[in-house]
Protein backbone atom coordinates (compact mmCIF):
# COMPACT_ATOMS: atom_id res chain seq x y z
CA UNK A 1 0.00 0.00 0.00
CA UNK A 2 1.04 3.61 -0.56
CA UNK A 3 1.73 4.30 3.10
CA UNK A 4 4.00 1.33 3.75
CA UNK A 5 6.32 1.12 6.72
CA UNK A 6 9.46 2.75 5.28
CA UNK A 7 9.77 6.44 6.21
CA UNK A 8 11.46 7.33 2.91
CA UNK A 9 10.30 5.64 -0.27
CA UNK A 10 12.38 5.84 -3.45
CA UNK A 11 10.44 5.70 -6.71
CA UNK A 12 12.39 5.64 -9.96
CA UNK A 13 10.80 7.45 -12.91
CA UNK A 14 11.83 7.12 -16.54
CA UNK A 15 11.84 10.87 -17.10
CA UNK A 16 13.64 13.26 -19.46
CA UNK A 17 14.98 16.71 -18.59
CA UNK A 18 13.91 19.17 -21.26
CA UNK A 19 13.44 22.96 -20.99
CA UNK A 20 14.28 22.81 -17.24
CA UNK A 21 11.39 20.43 -16.58
CA UNK A 22 10.56 16.73 -16.42
CA UNK A 23 7.03 16.05 -17.66
CA UNK A 24 7.06 12.30 -16.96
CA UNK A 25 8.00 12.96 -13.36
CA UNK A 26 5.26 15.59 -13.04
CA UNK A 27 2.78 12.96 -14.25
CA UNK A 28 4.20 10.50 -11.71
CA UNK A 29 3.56 13.10 -8.96
CA UNK A 30 -0.10 13.23 -10.04
CA UNK A 31 -0.35 9.43 -10.00
CA UNK A 32 1.18 9.23 -6.53
CA UNK A 33 -1.10 11.99 -5.21
CA UNK A 34 -4.09 10.03 -6.51
CA UNK A 35 -2.81 6.83 -4.90
CA UNK A 36 -2.27 8.49 -1.48
CA UNK A 37 -5.55 10.44 -1.51
CA UNK A 38 -7.58 7.37 -2.50
CA UNK A 39 -5.99 5.40 0.32
CA UNK A 40 -5.88 7.96 3.11
CA UNK A 41 -8.72 10.34 2.21
CA UNK A 42 -8.60 13.41 4.48
CA UNK A 43 -6.45 11.77 7.15
CA UNK A 44 -3.05 12.81 5.74
CA UNK A 45 -1.79 16.24 4.74
CA UNK A 46 0.44 16.31 1.65
CA UNK A 47 3.02 18.66 0.19
CA UNK A 48 4.93 18.46 -3.09
CA UNK A 49 8.41 19.99 -3.33
CA UNK A 50 10.31 20.54 -6.59
CA UNK A 51 13.83 21.83 -7.15
CA UNK A 52 12.95 24.69 -9.47
CA UNK A 53 10.02 26.88 -10.50
CA UNK A 54 9.62 25.34 -13.98
CA UNK A 55 9.14 21.87 -12.48
CA UNK A 56 6.74 23.35 -9.92
CA UNK A 57 4.71 24.84 -12.80
CA UNK A 58 4.86 21.57 -14.73
CA UNK A 59 3.47 19.62 -11.74
CA UNK A 60 0.65 22.18 -11.30
CA UNK A 61 -0.12 22.07 -15.06
CA UNK A 62 -0.30 18.27 -15.10
CA UNK A 63 -2.56 18.26 -12.01
CA UNK A 64 -4.88 20.81 -13.64
CA UNK A 65 -4.97 18.85 -16.89
CA UNK A 66 -5.84 15.64 -15.09
CA UNK A 67 -8.51 17.39 -12.98
CA UNK A 68 -10.22 18.30 -16.25
CA UNK A 69 -10.11 14.70 -17.52
CA UNK A 70 -10.77 12.69 -14.35
CA UNK A 71 -13.72 13.58 -12.08
CA UNK A 72 -12.54 11.34 -9.21
CA UNK A 73 -9.06 12.89 -9.28
CA UNK A 74 -10.65 16.35 -9.44
CA UNK A 75 -12.81 15.66 -6.37
CA UNK A 76 -9.89 14.29 -4.32
CA UNK A 77 -7.50 17.10 -5.26
CA UNK A 78 -10.12 19.80 -4.68
CA UNK A 79 -10.78 18.43 -1.19
CA UNK A 80 -7.03 18.25 -0.46
CA UNK A 81 -6.58 21.87 -1.59
CA UNK A 82 -9.52 23.04 0.55
CA UNK A 83 -9.75 20.73 3.57
CA UNK A 84 -13.21 20.39 5.13
CA UNK A 85 -11.77 21.30 8.53
CA UNK A 86 -10.85 24.67 7.01
CA UNK A 87 -7.28 24.26 8.26
CA UNK A 88 -4.99 25.81 5.64
CA UNK A 89 -2.00 24.21 7.42
CA UNK A 90 -3.18 20.83 6.21
CA UNK A 91 -4.00 21.91 2.63
CA UNK A 92 -2.14 20.31 -0.26
CA UNK A 93 0.68 22.49 -1.58
CA UNK A 94 3.04 22.35 -4.56
CA UNK A 95 6.11 24.50 -3.88
CA UNK A 96 9.72 24.68 -4.90
CA UNK A 97 12.77 24.45 -2.66
CA UNK A 98 12.96 28.26 -2.51
CA UNK A 99 9.60 28.89 -0.85
CA UNK A 100 8.80 25.91 1.35
CA UNK A 101 10.35 27.18 4.59
CA UNK A 102 8.01 26.82 7.56
CA UNK A 103 5.55 24.43 5.88
CA UNK A 104 5.11 20.93 7.27
CA UNK A 105 2.89 18.10 6.07
CA UNK A 106 2.38 14.45 7.06
CA UNK A 107 3.63 13.32 3.66
CA UNK A 108 6.07 15.08 1.34
CA UNK A 109 6.53 14.14 -2.30
CA UNK A 110 9.86 15.25 -3.74
CA UNK A 111 10.09 15.67 -7.50
CA UNK A 112 13.87 15.73 -7.97
CA UNK A 113 13.31 16.57 -11.65
CA UNK A 114 16.88 16.16 -12.88
CA UNK A 115 17.10 13.53 -15.59
CA UNK A 116 19.01 12.63 -18.72
CA UNK A 117 18.33 15.06 -21.57
CA UNK A 118 16.86 13.69 -24.84
CA UNK A 119 20.37 12.58 -25.92
CA UNK A 120 20.84 10.64 -22.65
CA UNK A 121 23.28 13.07 -21.04
CA UNK A 122 22.86 14.15 -17.41
CA UNK A 123 24.07 17.72 -16.89
CA UNK A 124 25.33 18.89 -13.51
CA UNK A 125 23.27 22.04 -13.21
CA UNK A 126 21.75 22.31 -9.77
CA UNK A 127 20.27 25.80 -9.78
CA UNK A 128 19.81 27.21 -6.29
CA UNK A 129 21.36 24.13 -4.67
CA UNK A 130 24.69 25.11 -6.18
CA UNK A 131 24.55 28.63 -4.73
CA UNK A 132 25.82 29.67 -1.32
CA UNK A 133 23.33 28.36 1.25
CA UNK A 134 22.00 25.67 -1.09
CA UNK A 135 22.73 23.07 1.59
CA UNK A 136 20.40 24.95 3.98
CA UNK A 137 17.61 24.93 1.38
CA UNK A 138 18.04 21.18 0.94
CA UNK A 139 17.97 20.73 4.72
CA UNK A 140 14.72 22.70 4.97
CA UNK A 141 13.19 20.65 2.16
CA UNK A 142 14.11 17.21 3.54
CA UNK A 143 12.79 18.10 7.01
CA UNK A 144 9.23 19.12 6.00
CA UNK A 145 7.62 15.67 6.41
CA UNK A 146 6.12 14.53 9.69
CA UNK A 147 5.59 10.90 8.67
CA UNK A 148 6.88 9.97 5.23
CA UNK A 149 8.80 11.21 2.21
CA UNK A 150 8.41 9.89 -1.33
CA UNK A 151 11.43 10.63 -3.51
CA UNK A 152 10.54 10.57 -7.22
CA UNK A 153 13.76 10.58 -9.19
CA UNK A 154 14.67 10.05 -12.84
CA UNK A 155 18.36 9.72 -12.00
CA UNK A 156 20.28 7.28 -9.87
CA UNK A 157 22.61 9.05 -7.40
CA UNK A 158 25.74 7.85 -9.21
CA UNK A 159 24.57 9.64 -12.38
CA UNK A 160 25.03 12.99 -10.63
CA UNK A 161 28.48 14.46 -11.12
CA UNK A 162 29.10 16.72 -8.12
CA UNK A 163 32.89 16.75 -7.82
CA UNK A 164 33.20 20.17 -9.49
CA UNK A 165 30.50 21.88 -7.38
CA UNK A 166 31.86 24.86 -5.45
CA UNK A 167 29.22 24.51 -2.71
CA UNK A 168 27.99 21.59 -0.59
CA UNK A 169 24.40 21.55 -1.88
CA UNK A 170 24.86 19.20 -4.88
CA UNK A 171 27.12 16.79 -2.90
CA UNK A 172 24.56 16.63 -0.10
CA UNK A 173 21.75 16.04 -2.62
CA UNK A 174 23.67 13.08 -4.05
CA UNK A 175 24.25 11.73 -0.50
CA UNK A 176 20.60 12.26 0.37
CA UNK A 177 19.47 10.35 -2.73
CA UNK A 178 21.83 7.48 -1.81
CA UNK A 179 20.41 7.52 1.71
CA UNK A 180 16.78 7.63 0.49
CA UNK A 181 17.41 4.67 -1.81
CA UNK A 182 19.04 2.65 1.01
CA UNK A 183 16.22 3.38 3.48
CA UNK A 184 13.61 2.55 0.84
CA UNK A 185 15.35 -0.75 0.01
CA UNK A 186 15.45 -1.56 3.76
CA UNK A 187 19.24 -1.76 3.89
CA UNK A 188 19.90 -0.09 7.27
CA UNK A 189 23.65 -0.85 7.32
CA UNK A 190 24.09 0.99 4.02
CA UNK A 191 21.92 3.89 5.21
CA UNK A 192 24.03 4.19 8.39
CA UNK A 193 27.27 4.09 6.38
CA UNK A 194 26.01 6.96 4.18
CA UNK A 195 25.08 8.98 7.27
CA UNK A 196 28.56 8.48 8.70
Amino acid sequence: DALSAVPIEWRKVDGIWEKRRNTKEALAVGNLLFEILKESGDTKSIGVITFNTTQQSEVLDQIDKRKGEDPEFNALISRALNPENGNKDSALFVKNIENVQGDERDIIIFSIGYAPDPTGRVYSRFGTLNKEGGDNRLNVAVSRAKQKIYVLSSVEPDQLSVSTSQNRGPRLLKNYLEYARAVSARVPEQAKAILR
